[in-house]
């Protein structure tokens, strides 16, 4: 019998694997700066930014000395580019998170017997804090993505805004449309994401709250410091609360009125935003697939050397943006899911596993937010439109169409004219079945049908899918007004 090596017996001959992957398998996310802003050396430098800022904000209260603080903040700035990132995953484990082995390297770059960094904190407080300030950073990308993309696309809905389409609904012709509604309301779907996702970015709060939410460690600290005298001893000094809220303040944060170690809805509000951004730009992403078919045509993304290749096709010029947008919003739902669970999860004082399973799915959130918004914004500043592609489909089911208009405009006339109260809506159904079993000619029956007084321009007037747009262009002008993009008229007539 062969022995075959096993894992076990190999790995003291085979270097420690790196912590991390390039990405490979997730080619959305090089498409955006969310991706670096939420890399592992992004949250290793967030965290040392936290404890360097908390350490700053002691000093201009006197807790600890200027001097003290610089040497925090020169430690910080040597550690944050040239810490082991695979080397303090892997030490991380022992701990639990990442800030117990970077914290322990970090007081290796402080002299002897330095206690004035991470003062009356404790793990949560720091990792935290800094996911909610890696969580604005990110989102004001993902923000500013989202409004670009607006933009373009109001562009489109004033240039077409006239332009005739074939709405679909359930997959079918239903009724003729714009393009330009189209467009209005896809951007209505991204200005309305991006301004919830700022709302919630705005409102992200800092954690402070210690071993068990009580700032003991912290209150203790202060109360040292008012008996050796780097405080006042008469209560005129600064207490917890205010430190806190000025570390909240210099890190661009929101205070809150207590810690929120187990009632997690500043990330839950932030993460279903991030879910419903992508879920708007994954809404135009179908449709720009569904349009591009070459069967429709009515669509086409922006071009670019390489893009959209195919390795065994090579007529073929896949729309790989809409693509892998798609493949955001159908992972996002269930990222978005794990956050509520860990959420519903957490327990007591301070959570045993539901915290560490939200820190990547709120990363992968941002990361995902941050691909499809700037995909989108690819997308929506380099479409191509077909308006005559459009026409075409629109005259494939031809008169048909506007039976709708038919029904309410004609009927009614085929009545007087018969003397009957129904004939009319008979009529036109009988000649819409005909039509659709490929038994009859629409308009021919439509004729037939129709009185003498009905003149064949009217009846061509009726029958024309192009003219039944309905307040399409309204809507249009209301949406772009709502979200303050009629401007967009202006830059199009010049």
């Amino acid at each position: 019998m062969t022995d075959h090596p096993s894992s076990s017996s190999s790995s003291s001959s085979v270097p420690p694997r790196p912590a991390a992957d390039h990405g490979l398998l997730d080619p959305a996310l090089p498409a955006s700066a969310v991706t670096a802003q939420t890399s592992d050396a992004a949250i290793v430098a967030g965290l040392l930014e936290v404890e360097a800022a908390w350490t700053q904000t002691l000093a201009e209260a006197g807790v600890v000395s200027a001097d003290e603080a610089r040497a925090v903040r020169a430690a910080a700035d040597r550690l944050a580019g040239s810490v082991d990132l695979d080397e303090l995953a892997r030490a991380a484990t022992a701990g639990g998170n990442a800030l117990i082995p970077l914290l322990k390297r970090l007081r290796a770059e402080l002299p002897a017997g330095f206690t004035a960094v991470h003062v009356g904190a404790t793990s949560q407080d720091i990792v935290d804090t800094m996911l909610m300030r890696m969580a604005v950073q990110a989102t004001g990308t993902v923000v500013a993505d989202l409004r670009a993309a607006a933009t373009a696309l109001a562009t489109l809905a004033v240039e077409h805004r006239s332009t005739p389409m074939v709405a679909r609904s359930l997959a079918q012709h239903s009724l003729p449309i714009t393009f330009g509604l189209r467009a209005a309301n896809w951007l209505d779907g991204l200005a309305q994401a991006a301004d919830r996702l700022a709302a919630a970015a705005a409102a992200l709060p800092i954690q402070w709250g210690g071993a068990a939410g009580t700032l003991a460690a912290l209150d203790g600290a202060l109360a040292s410091a008012r008996a050796d005298g780097r405080l006042p001893d008469d209560g005129s000094g600064p207490d917890a609360f205010a430190l806190t809220s000025a570390l909240a303040s210099r890190l661009g944060l929101q205070d809150p009125p207590g810690p929120w170690d187990t009632t997690r809805l500043p990330v839950t509000q932030v993460a279903a935003a991030l879910a419903d951004a992508v879920a708007a730009c994954g809404r135009i992403a179908n449709d720009v697939l569904l349009s591009s078919r070459v069967e429709i045509g009515e669509l086409a993304e922006p071009t670019a050397p390489g893009r959209g290749g195919s390795s065994a096709m090579p007529h073929k010029q896949n729309p790989v943006l809409s693509v892998l947008v798609h493949s955001l919003a159908l992972s996002a739902p269930g990222t978005l899911a794990q956050v509520y669970t860990a959420a519903g999860a957490a327990n007591e004082d301070r959570p045993d596993g539901a915290w560490h399973a939200e820190w990547p799915a709120l990363r992968r959130l941002l990361r995902d937010a941050g691909a499809a918004a700037a995909l989108t914004r690819e997308v929506a500043e380099g479409l191509r439109v077909r308006p005559e592609r459009m026409r075409a489909n629109l005259d494939r089911t031809g008169p048909v169409l506007v039976s709708e208009r038919l029904m309410s405009a004609l009927a009614p006339r085929i009545d007087e004219e018969r003397g009957e109260p129904g004939a009319g809506r008979a009529a036109i159904q009988a000649a819409v079945d005909a039509h659709l079993a490929g038994t009859g000619d629409f308009r021919a029956a439509l004729r037939q049908a129709a009185p003498a007084a009905v003149s064949d321009a009217e009846l061509d007037r009726l029958c024309d899918p192009g003219g039944y747009v309905g307040l399409a262009e309204q809507v249009v002008d209301r949406i772009l007004a709502a979200h303050g993009l009629d401007g967009a008229a202006e830059k199009t007539d010049d």
